[in-house]
């Protein structure tokens, strides 16, 4: 009996918690709810209200649809990262399409041959808004003249014609080259391309450049 008036009492404490007022204690009655949810592995056979669990889980999934949700979240957030990874490899192979281009074109210079180098050049190619075709005999002088070349070009950018699909090209050229009179010379300067596609390769569409030094 002493027992239970103790349990009664320590009820008593945290229920009516006091509080303080002045030279009064005045107890504050604090309401509280709760739920107890008893489990069972067969339906009981008491008249009591129950619920199939496995019906209730599959109602709620179907009325916010979490596994749609979920699955598509998830197929967006994997989608967006593959093909962000897509194309950050595609910006690489196409830098590196791009200088392989530029290489070879400058080798092709450097050959001196110029059935070769025109060969870089689309048909109706421009060179400084003209067409190229009018500068083959200067070509041609320059590589009689010349006993050999160093020709470089440094990709500085690159972007895609939103109107043509064609690709735009920037960069800068270094070019030594020593004369049948045994004298070296040398210039640089920023050089532009319009290149279109052409199989894995591209050809010159339009050429622009000019002189930053002349020696």
């Amino acid at each position: 009996m002493k027992n239970t008036i103790k349990v009664l009492f320590v009820f008593l404490i945290l229920i009516f918690q006091p509080h303080q007022s002045g030279s009064e204690t005045i107890p504050i009655i604090k309401q509280r709810s709760s739920y107890t949810i008893f489990c069972f592995d067969e339906k009981p056979k008491d008249n009591i209200m129950v619920f199939d669990a496995h019906y209730l889980s599959q109602s709620i999934r179907q009325k916010y649809n979490t596994d749609a949700t979920s699955r598509q979240h998830i197929e967006t957030s994997t989608g967006k990262k593959i093909k962000d990874v897509r194309q950050e490899q595609d910006i690489l192979d196409q830098a590196g399409r791009l200088r392989t281009f530029l290489f070879l074109y400058c080798r092709a210079y450097e050959s001196k041959n110029l059935d070769k180098f025109s060969a870089f050049f689309a048909p109706d190619a421009t060179e400084n808004n003209r067409p190229f075709h009018e500068f083959l005999p200067r070509y041609r002088r320059n590589f009689q003249m010349i006993a050999s070349f160093k020709y470089r070009i440094d990709l500085v950018s690159y972007s895609l014609a939103t109107d043509t699909g064609n690709i735009r090209v920037k960069g800068k050229y270094f070019i030594q080259y020593l004369l049948n009179s045994g004298i070296w010379k040398e210039n640089n300067g920023i050089i532009s391309m319009e290149l279109i596609k052409s199989g894995d390769s591209y050809l010159v569409k339009r050429l622009n450049y000019t002189f930053l030094s002349l020696e």
